[in-house]
């Protein structure tokens, strides 16, 4: 299935349709992650406050926020970067 018409120039409905999907897709994820992440960041510091040890990798500033963070850029970084040749 050819996606560019290099004599029209014009796209096909097949990329068209790539581009809208992506599109729901980063918004239904950046919505996800706007609803979920502020409960676990009220339970992780709910956590360190009451003395569990490693408590502190939980609260909102601790380190596996930070990686969840960078795991969200990473992945829609590598959704919209071009694929290699097959």
């Amino acid at each position: 299935m050819k996606m560019l018409n290099a004599k029209k120039g014009g796209l096909s409905t097949g990329i068209i349709n790539s581009a809208i999907l992506a599109i729901v897709l980063l918004v239904v994820l950046f919505q996800l992650y706007a609803q979920l992440v502020p409960t676990a960041q009220t339970a992780g510091n709910t956590l360190c406050s009451s003395g569990v040890p490693l408590g502190g990798l939980f609260k909102s500033t601790g380190v596996v926020f930070v990686i969840i963070m960078a795991a969200l850029i990473i992945l829609v970084v590598k959704a919209f970067m071009p694929g290699g040749k097959k």
